[in-house]
Order: structure tokens, then C-alpha cells, then sequence
């Protein structure tokens, strides 16, 4: 008996359950047309929509106000291409911003602090903070407007670092000041079908993929769970194959099946509700192959550090819920504490790997997501072996 045939035999299995058929294929699929039916006046349709004015707020140290970097902003928001889009309010203090997109005076918030300033007078790469309001399309919005500006301060700073900063002067002044520019590359049109934004479907479409696809992690853990139970574990322990074998038998099963259920979820989404999952087939698979690998690995974590089949599960639940809470799976958070806390969860990367792909984002971009997604997984892998290196599975 080989993996191969334990593992054909765990998805035969698993497959004959209806319950799980139900809720791994069927429950996503209805999930996705209700929230995005309901949701989509106040997320768009994601078709033939221009993003209103984005209302700014800047918060500035004293030093980044003087400094090259300030001055280059003030002429980045100043430019004819930024100012049809963005208006810019200038704000003392981030407790005030905070207020102020709290009351909803304000639409989105940008922070440059005295060490990004520093880091890019010393030639390292930089990134402004921000701070997200209530509208999803408007924080898009100004998340590509000011990544543009950095881009173009970073380019600046590898140029000067390599070249010197003579070089720079040379090729880049600000109306004749001496002072770097930032100059705006933006093309500001209607978003639709120039894969600009997203819909309702399309955002709850990618995020509960993500869900599902970890909720197939369950099904390891239930399987695992079966064979000490019903104390069929003793028998499979009994014949000449090793416990690795009989483990990565189940694993593999029940990956097939996450794997399964991501392609039909894609396919159905795509002709039914007519979700575009972007131009990169393959990264799509590849994101999918992360996911299922977090999938597995967190199922096999719960299942060996837990008594029960009930204790896992519920465990199990608890953490795929809660990950999707704080990625925004079920509405857009626009706590950046919170936002900061998903970073390290497996939903954050995986539903700005898909977006960032509707959206048409650059692939070095999409990279960066699918990269900081693997990172996740391979942490989880580690602690998985460790894990099972120190308990392992077999009947006791």
C-alpha cells in the first residue's frame, strides 16, 4: 500500500459525505451571490464607476515638512493629474486624522514621519504610512496614488546611490529648485472592465475561496481524528507501512480535495456571477497550491496538539474565523491596528494575492503578495514538522 492508494482512497471517502460535498462546494458558491448581491450598491459593481474625490488628510513631521522628500510631496499632490483626483487637507497630529476619518471628513490619511525621511536621505527604500478610511474604492484609490509617489522616491534614491546625487539633480529638478521630484505616472480612468476595481462578487468571491479552501484543513483533522476512534489506526499501524505513509496518505487526500474545490469555486464564480480572476492563470494555481499547503499544515497543528476530535474542530473553526475576520474576509477593517495584526495570517496575503490581480497590479506586486503568502505557509510548515517530529501520529 502506497501514499497514492491511501490518498485516493481518503478523497473516495470523503467524497461519499454529503455533508462535506455541501458545505465545501456549494455553501461557498451561495456565500459569494448572497454577500455580493447584498453588498454590491455599497461596494460597486466594479463596471463603468469613477471613484469620487478622495479626501486626504497629510500629517507631517517638522522635519519631513523641510525636508527634500516633504517638498516633493507638496509637488506630487500639487501636480494638474493628483489634483483632479485627490484633495489634500494638511493635519497637526494623527489622533486628529483619526477623528477626522472617524466623522467621515476625511476619505484617507497619509503619514510621513521624520525616519522615512532619514531612511531616504540615507538611500534605503521607504514607504509612507497610511491610514485607511470607510470606502474600500477610495482606500484603492489612495493606496495607488501614493505608492506611485514613493516609487518614484525610491527610483530616485537607487539612482543617487548608485550614480550619486549629482546625477539626480541632473536629471530631476522641481521648477528649478534643486529639489527632487516625484512626478505622478497616473492614468486616471473609469474603472470597470479595465480591471481598475472590483466588485462585490468579486472581493467575496476571493475571500471566501480563501476560507473555504483553509476549511478544508477541517477535513484532515476530522480524518485523523476517525482512524484513533473507530480504532482503525491500530490495524493500518499493523500492516508493513509506516506511520509517515499512512500521514501523508491522509494529507494528501484531503489536499486533492482543497484543491478540487478551489478549481470549482473559480470555474462556477467565473461563469455565474462573472468574476474576473485576472490575466495569470497560473498564479492563480499557485496561490491556490499556498493555500492548500495552510491548509493542511494548520489542520495537522490542531490535530496533534489536541485531545479530542470536538476540541480540535472547534479550535480549527475558531482560527480560520477569526483570521478571516481581521483580513477583512467579511467587511473591509479599517483599524490599522487590526490590519496590521492580518499581515501575519494566511487570508491577508492570500485575498491581496487575488485582488491585486483583479486589479491589473503590476506582477511585481502580485509577487510581493504571493511571496509574503508563502512566508506565512513555510512558518506554518516548520512548526507542523517540529510538531510532529515531537508527538507524531499513531494509536495510543
Amino acid at each position: 500500500m502506497s501514499i497514492w492508494h491511501i490518498c485516493i482512497f481518503e478523497l473516495r471517502r470523503i467524497l461519499k459525505i454529503r455533508s462535506v460535498v455541501i458545505n465545501l462546494f456549494i455553501l461557498p458558491l451561495l456565500l459569494i451571490f448572497i454577500l455580493g448581491t447584498a453588498l454590491s450598491s455599497a461596494m460597486g459593481t466594479g463596471k463603468d464607476t469613477t471613484p469620487d474625490t478622495l479626501r486626504v488628510g497629510i500629517v507631517q513631521s517638522n522635519e519631513a515638512i523641510s525636508s527634500p522628500a516633504g517638498e516633493a510631496l507638496k509637488a506630487f499632490v500639487a501636480a494638474p493629474e493628483v489634483a483632479q483626483m485627490i484633495k489634500v487637507k494638511n493635519m497637526s497630529s494623527q489622533d486628529e486624522t483619526m477623528d477626522a476619518l472617524k466623522q467621515g471628513d476625511l476619505d484617507f490619511a497619509v503619514i510621513m514621519t521624520s525616519d522615512m525621511v532619514q531612511q531616504w536621505m540615507a538611500g534605503k527604500t521607504v514607504k509612507l504610512q497610511w491610514i485607511l478610511g470607510k470606502d474600500n474604492t477610495l482606500n484603492v484609490v489612495g493606496q495607488t496614488v501614493f505608492t506611485s509617489f514613493t516609487d518614484e522616491l525610491n527610483r530616485q534614491a537607487a539612482i543617487a546611490k548608485v550614480l550619486g546625487p549629482e546625477t539626480v539633480m541632473a536629471i530631476s529638478t522641481q521648477d528649478g529648485t534643486g529639489l527632487p521630484s516625484a512626478q505622478p505616472n497616473i492614468k486616471v480612468s473609469s474603472p470597470g472592465n479595465s480591471g481598475q476595481s472590483y466588485s462585490a462578487s468579486q472581493y467575496y468571491a476571493a475571500a471566501m475561496l480563501a476560507m473555504f479552501m483553509l476549511y478544508s484543513g477541517m477535513t484532515t483533522v476530522n480524518s485523523l481524528f476517525t482512524e484513533r476512534d473507530k480504532q482503525t489506526l491500530a490495524r493500518l499501524q499493523a500492516t508493513p507501512v509506516g506511520n509517515g505513509v499512512i500521514f501523508a496518505g491522509k494529507v494528501a487526500g484531503n489536499s486533492l480535495l482543497a484543491f478540487l474545490q478551489a478549481i470549482i469555486i473559480i470555474v462556477m464564480t467565473n461563469l455565474l456571477f462573472g468574476v474576473n480572476w485576472g490575466g495569470h492563470p497560473w498564479l492563480i494555481v499557485l496561490i491556490c497550491i499556498l493555500i492548500t499547503l495552510a491548509s493542511m499544515t494548520l489542520g495537522i497543528i490542531v490535530a496533534l496538539v489536541s485531545k479530542s476530535a470536538a476540541s480540535a474542530t472547534a479550535l480549527m473553526q475558531g482560527i480560520i474565523i477569526v483570521m478571516t475576520f481581521i483580513s477583512g474576509g467579511f467587511t473591509p477593517i479599517a483599524i490599522d491596528f487590526v490590519q496590521r495584526i492580518s499581515e501575519f495570517t494566511v487570508n491577508h496575503w492570500a485575498l491581496q494575492s487575488f485582488l491585486s490581480m483583479m486589479l491589473g497590479a503590476t506582477l511585481q506586486e502580485v509577487m510581493h503578495n504571493i511571496f509574503m503568502l508563502g512566508a506565512v505557509c513555510a512558518v506554518l510548515a516548520a512548526v507542523a514538522a517540529v510538531i510532529y517530529r515531537k508527538v507524531g501520529y499513531r494509536y495510543e
